[in-house]
């Protein structure tokens, strides 16, 4: 089934109307565009001879009033999704604008980027860190059924955005489907930070540096050197770098940040426009103005470390550098963006990239040399706030509730809402000053949900094996 995919660029929303947004970008225009002449293909006027007919049909002869402009825009969207090609979209001048700023960093939101897959909206990528979306707790893949009780089936994108934007501050209720489970999130429209690098040193071992990278933006590469420096001074000898959920951005700037790690001469990676490889980047000064990373480093991935991050992944392996986690998300396109007609332009995949050995990470993503994932508690969707949970009900929800429970140290299991989960309950609502009534209640949820975030990141596994990696270097 085609898949309709609609530009990341028309959820970006001023302060006043903030709406999702994530800061994933394929706009990687730089001399690689050069394409060889022979590669384009020809299309004569008897080719479009029936496109042009249908058209004279439609605005001489349709029953309503046709507006002749969107009756062309449409012929164009429909050519480019005719490609099949998640990537590859049809933009108003609008929405290049708007994509061109998010390029650039600044933006607001809840921080998650939709697409349409069976007319519903899905969020297509992991949300951005440290966002609203995330903290939420929603996921690349997770279905938008409803809008403050709003359904969203058949609905535009614009339509969409239109239900979620709002003021900072205020609150939007979203009904979600995750794989068969259904449940409902309460989210607080915010700014979504902008920073791209965070870095500190680790909490035990003050000569390990920690540094994450969430996204690829015009100022990552250069925000991770400073951030580098910084630690050095504070002592960091080595280096965690902590690509997980960092969903792509600008290719330049992962290839910068690549050859930091990099003997100048290495390859970074290989273009290939699926005749013949076009293309060969190499680390050097050109690209790091000679700013190196010497110190002992590792990396961590997982599946939703996309194109840039696993770009970074892929060149590090190849100079075997640690990679830890799990397999990556599997990108291996490049989109540009070229004008068409007066106010429109088509992003379009123009090129593929491979890994410095050649390899493919299509569909297959980064394999890891060693392996570590995240606990399963933390993979379980958020608890619904639709209903006020209490003993007697059961489900998956229940489920769900009990396995987080058990994760925090409380003696649940199973299906049902029972008294061991009550007592679990009313504990909590006790230690956080609420109303001990032992049913979860909205603001028992946010608490319980909390705990969990938390524990996920004390019981960070993959991190851990990251520090000992260092360790016994």
């Amino acid at each position: 089934m085609q898949k309709k995919t609609l530009p990341v660029s028309i959820f970006l929303i001023s302060i006043v109307c903030t709406v999702v947004i994530t800061a994933v970008v394929t706009h990687f225009i730089e001399q690689k565009q050069a394409m060889d002449n022979d590669s384009v293909v020809k299309i004569t006027r008897n080719d479009l001879d029936d496109v042009q007919d249908l058209y004279d049909l439609i605005s001489t002869n349709y029953v309503d009033k046709v507006d002749k402009e969107q009756l062309i825009q449409g012929a164009l969207k429909g050519m480019t999704e005719s490609l099949q090609d998640p990537e590859s979209e049809f933009l108003t001048a609008k929405e290049t604008k708007d994509l061109n700023a998010k390029v650039a960093g600044s933006f607001e939101g809840i921080g998650a980027n939709l697409q349409l897959e069976n007319r519903l909206p899905v969020i297509d990528r992991v949300p951005v860190k440290n966002s609203p979306a995330e903290k939420a707790k929603l996921k690349a893949k997770d279905i938008i059924l409803e809008v403050d009780g709003q359904k969203t089936q058949d609905k535009s994108i614009d339509q969409v955005a239109n239900m979620i934007r709002g003021k900072k501050g205020t609150q939007v209720k979203l009904l979600i489907q995750r794989d068969n489970e259904q449940f409902e999130v309460s989210i607080e429209r915010d700014v979504v930070p902008e920073d791209t690098v965070k870095g500190a040193l680790d909490s035990k071992d003050k000569s390990i540096g920690s540094i994450q990278i969430d996204n690829f933006r015009e100022t990552t590469a250069l925000e991770f050197r400073t951030i580098i420096e910084q630690l050095r001074k504070e002592g960091a000898k080595s280096f965690v770098i902590d690509l997980r959920q960092n969903s792509g951005g600008l290719m330049a700037e992962a290839e910068r940040v690549a050859s930091y790690f990099l003997e100048n001469g290495d390859t970074i990676a290989q273009f290939s426009n699926n005749k013949k490889v076009i293309s060969i980047d190499k680390a050097g000064k050109k690209i790091d103005q000679g700013f190196k990373v010497k110190e002992p480093t590792v990396f961590l991935v997982d599946q939703e470390s996309s194109y840039g991050a696993e770009l970074l992944a892929a060149a590090v392996k190849n100079k075997n550098y640690p990679i830890i986690g799990v397999n990556t998300f599997g990108k291996g396109s490049v989109q540009s963006i070229s004008p068409i007609g007066k106010d429109n332009y088509i992003q379009l995949t123009i090129m593929k990239w491979f890994a410095p050995d050649g390899s493919s990470v299509e569909g297959k993503g980064v394999t890891p040399t060693i392996e570590a994932d995240y606990p399963e508690y933390a993979k379980l969707p958020p608890i619904s706030k639709q209903s006020n949970w209490r003993i007697g009900d059961s489900g998956d929800a229940i489920k769900n509730i009990n396995t987080m429970l058990k994760a925090l140290g409380y003696p649940t299991e199973g299906s049902l809402f029972n008294e061991a989960t009550r007592d679990a309950v009313t504990e909590i609502q006790t230690e956080n000053n609420l109303s001990a009534t032992g049913a979860l209640d909205v603001k028992t949820v946010d608490v319980l949900q909390e705990k969990v975030f938390k524990l996920v990141k004390t019981n960070d596994v993959a991190y851990a094996k990251a520090i000992e990696t260092l360790k016994n270097k």
